[in-house]
């Protein structure tokens, strides 16, 4: 295991050689108190038995830093919660980290230590809690298997198991939490195969509701679940497991009535990542290779298993499309990996994470604003809180 995540991790340190077209504070594109968490919880999931929550030592206070607000000029409120990385002793290391959009200030809640590593985040004001999925380092009696993790917004605690994955050809991979912070929606991977000609792992999307819910399935063969600011729809993308190639799908926040969103035009992407919701909710956003030949996985990728939700790492670009389908309209022309968006509160702008920074953009895609011009290049996500 070790050795086969030293070199995902030195697969995924190469990923990023383009950079975004955006440089310096001002840039245009072309075109509450957390709920107390109880020292011992009971949960099962699908194939496992009953996890227990055990409450750990607080960690030390959050270290601070200070940026200057070169964003005034926006009059931007509330925090940003967002992932970055840095290496140390030739091991990447990653932070979650909360900047003060008022102040500048930004506080790192935790960091990874060893061979650890935080593949997806999200943050929820409602819940007061991170969920994360993380796989801590190996050793010590704990796997390094990659599992869900709770982390409270204020720092006063180390990160929770939530669930540990059923065998060791599973993982947890994508979790969101509903914005009105009821329920968990995640991902479960196997890369078990399971179907003739299956080339990726099967994806699957349950929810829970938080925190002693009982695990509901809600779409296989899916992946990248995102919810609307009500908490009444659902958002997510389908995988083909012997091809890759995804399509769009909207749901009721329970799975129910899906249906998918049909992408029509010369320019129908065979790749689809990070969904999200348009703030006026008529819309979903999503990230897609900039138009080029045919993205097809390399051999290093197949022999890897690199999972179609790494895909987003090729360089690419915010798109747009009604509920009701059609053609994608192009919002940016930055040609930037690893793409992950966050609508504001006020649902006046939206949050970007990329590989070459975070960044906040008018809802049409322009009035790009650098906010962190560097986060370390590696895959990350923003959650926008108020």
């Amino acid at each position: 295991m070790k050795t086969a995540r030293s070199i995902a991790i030195l697969f995924s340190l190469t990923l990023y050689g383009c950079s975004v077209n955006v440089a310096g504070p001002d840039i245009s594109s072309t075109s509450a108190q957390p709920n107390p968490v109880s020292p011992s919880i009971s949960t099962s999931v699908p194939g496992s038995g009953t996890v227990e929550l055990q409450a750990s030592a607080s960690p030390s206070p959050p270290l601070t830093t200070q940026i200057p607000v070169t964003w005034a000029n926006l009059k931007l409120a509330g925090k940003m919660v967002f992932t970055s990385a840095n290496v140390q002793q030739d091991n990447p290391v990653l932070k979650i980290q909360v900047l003060d959009l008022v102040t500048g200030q930004i506080s790192t809640l935790f960091q990874t230590t060893g061979l650890a590593w935080i593949y997806y985040m999200t943050a929820s004001s409602a819940a007061g809690q991170i969920v994360m999925s993380y796989s801590p380092p190996p050793g010590n009696n704990v796997p390094g298997q990659q599992a869900l993790y709770s982390l409270p917004l204020d720092g006063s605690m180390l990160p929770q198991l939530l669930f540990d994955p059923p065998s060791a050809n599973d993982q947890y991979l994508q979790a969101e939490w509903s914005p009105d912070g009821k329920y968990i929606y995640y991902v479960h991977s196997s890369a078990k195969p399971q179907t003739t000609g299956q080339l990726y792992p099967i994806y699957e999307i349950f929810r829970m509701a938080y925190p002693t819910g009982q695990p509901e399935k809600l779409a296989e063969y899916a992946f990248w679940p995102r919810i609307s600011s009500d908490s009444s729809r659902l958002v997510y993308v389908s995988s083909d497991p012997t091809d890759g190639r995804n399509k769009l799908f909207l749901a009721n926040a329970d799975g129910s009535n899906s249906r998918q969103i049909v992408l029509t035009g010369p320019q129908v992407p065979d790749i689809i990542d990070a969904p999200i919701f348009s703030p006026d909710g008529q819309a979903v956003l999503f990230s897609a290779p900039t138009p080029t030949p045919a993205y097809q996985p390399n051999w290093l990728e197949k022999m890897m298993g690199i999972q179609v939700a790494e895909a987003h790492t090729v360089p690419s670009d915010w798109w747009s499309v009604p509920l009701s389908g059609g053609v994608p309209k192009q919002m940016t022309h930055i040609r930037s990996p690893v793409l992950f968006a966050s609508i504001s509160p006020d649902a006046r702008l939206i949050a970007s994470y990329s590989g070459n920074g975070l960044f906040v953009m008018k809802p049409d895609g322009t009035g790009l604003t650098t906010l962190i011009p560097d986060l370390g290049g590696l895959a990350g996500m923003v959650s926008w809180l108020p």
